[in-house]
């Protein structure tokens, strides 16, 4: 028996709701490929270039994706990626089932991140003391005697006719 290498759409369902597209998803040779619209625009918090790669952000983690050249937005419809892979590496659960053809992606789980590892060739900084002065007291005011009269002319009523 010989295996199409393209097997016909599947159904995608991100977070128990089913994604509608006109650019379907794919399984080709036993690879689910989607486009970036509306697939994975869905999940990522930015999506931008660094040279020939795409970069696709969420949270703290992203993925690097090669292209040949800067792909405009309007063409991440037809923009077809391995999608499984890209999903995992930022953090997102995937799950396929072949019986039901189709592909389960879940957002709402805790993001599993890890930790940055311990590198001993980081020169760590040390502590250093820091300086705050003591505040110095305010001089108490001295009475020299009685106060000095007012120097301001104030209005006076004068003669009353």
């Amino acid at each position: 028996m010989i295996f199409p290498l393209i097997a016909p759409a599947l159904v995608v369902v991100l977070n128990g709701t089913i994604v509608h597209s006109y650019s379907p998803a794919y399984v080709v040779h036993g690879h689910v490929i989607a486009p970036l619209e509306p697939y994975v625009t869905a999940i990522a918090a930015t999506i931008g270039y660094s040279g020939s790669q795409l970069i696709v952000t969420r949270g703290d983690r992203f993925a690097q994706l090669p292209v040949r050249g800067n792909i405009a937005p309007a063409q991440w419809a037809q923009t077809y990626v391995e999608i499984a892979p890209l999903m995992r590496s930022l953090g997102v659960r995937v799950a396929y089932d072949a019986q039901l053809r189709r592909l389960e992606i879940d957002t709402n789980g805790p993001i599993v991140v890890t930790p940055t590892p311990f590198n001993p060739a980081v020169p760590a900084a040390s502590p250093s003391n820091v300086f705050t002065p003591s505040p110095t007291a305010t001089p108490r005011p001295q009475v020299s005697g009685s106060p000095a009269p007012r120097r301001t002319p104030l209005p006076v009523k004068c003669c009353t006719r």
